[in-house]
């Protein structure tokens, strides 16, 4: 009981703020890039050190998520995570100065294979420096 309300007052006056926005360009110029949009949607079931977030692609297909911070390195990063339904797993490497990797992978049995691209995400400061302030 004691641990719902200070999550409850932890979240008193946070609505999950602004969307981070990130681009993630193609490698070629025949290829498309890939824009990702997450909302990070605070919630009394999050844990301590892992926090819901959406992940939206290109305004087509959205897919719940987790965000927490990456205790394997000694920089200031989140790996934000989210698997689909049939199992594809998307994943996004956050460094403090905005520089992120996006990786695929697709679920078993799909015609497709994992790939990364590299990009840069925007609006991401408040949400980084509030979910490691948890951590």
């Amino acid at each position: 009981m004691l641990t719902a309300l200070l999550l409850a007052l932890s979240f008193n006056g946070y609505d999950g703020g602004t969307p981070i926005t990130c681009d993630f360009p193609a490698e070629d110029a025949a290829g498309k890039s890939i824009r990702v949009v997450l909302e990070p949607r605070p919630s009394l079931k999050d844990q301590p050190g892992l926090y819901r977030v959406f992940m939206d692609f290109d305004g087509l297909v959205s897919v719940r998520a987790a965000a927490q911070p990456i205790s394997a390195t000694e920089e200031r990063d989140i790996l934000i995570r989210g698997i689909t339904r049939r199992n594809a797993m998307y994943s996004i490497g956050l460094r403090d100065d905005g520089v992120a990797a996006f990786n695929i992978q697709p679920a078993e049995g799909d015609n497709g294979k994992k790939s990364t691209r590299l990009g840069e995400c925007h609006g991401h400061k408040a949400h980084i420096d509030r979910w490691l302030s948890m951590w």
